[in-house]
């Protein structure tokens, strides 16, 4: 392998990265926008409900809610990432932590739920997509709330109204 191809290789793996954040941040931002850009029309994602989805209909799930929500977030950690030999698709396996905060019976809960994504990706075009994820499941529990803690004026919020997309578009 060329230093080339070593750093070709660097560039699709660092990009692949940037991407899975991308998804968790479009998920918790209700970015369907940023999840087309992401996400294969045709991926297959299978999140372990009943059946598995489309790329194009996972985005259209996750509109946003005409009332923000308490709180969501995903931590993604311990990526790593694989090329086939030409350099046009991957694979990678991501470990990921979601928290949110929901309703349950009318009571608010934090639902969490870890687990790995198996994620395969395509060079399609001069850009990667996701074409296919797996989430395999290691644990997941609901705690009740007991207390709710005030925050800070800096709320998160649903695109595009989050602090993040102003905060982007200034930092080119």
């Amino acid at each position: 392998m060329t230093q080339d191809d070593r750093l070709t290789a660097l560039l699709a793996r660092d990009q692949i990265r940037d991407l899975i954040l991308d998804i968790a941040t479009g998920v918790d931002r209700f970015d369907q926008d940023l999840l087309r850009r992401a996400i294969a029309p045709d991926a297959r994602i299978d999140m372990g409900g009943e059946s598995p989805m489309t790329g194009a209909a996972f985005a259209d799930a996750l509109s946003p809610p005409e009332k923000a929500p308490a709180g969501r977030t995903h931590f993604i950690s311990n990526m790593r990432v694989r090329l086939d030999a030409a350099g046009e698709t991957a694979k990678a396996e991501s470990y990921v932590l979601s928290i949110m905060q929901v309703e349950r019976d009318g009571d608010p809960v934090t639902r969490q739920r870890a687990g790995r994504y198996l994620d395969s990706f395509a060079l399609r075009d001069g850009r990667w997509q996701l074409t296919a994820r797996l989430f395999i499941d290691e644990w997941a529990r609901i705690d009740p709330v007991t207390e709710v803690l005030a925050t800070g004026k800096n709320r998160a919020a649903p695109c595009p109204t989050d602090g993040r997309y102003a905060f982007w578009e200034e930092a080119v």
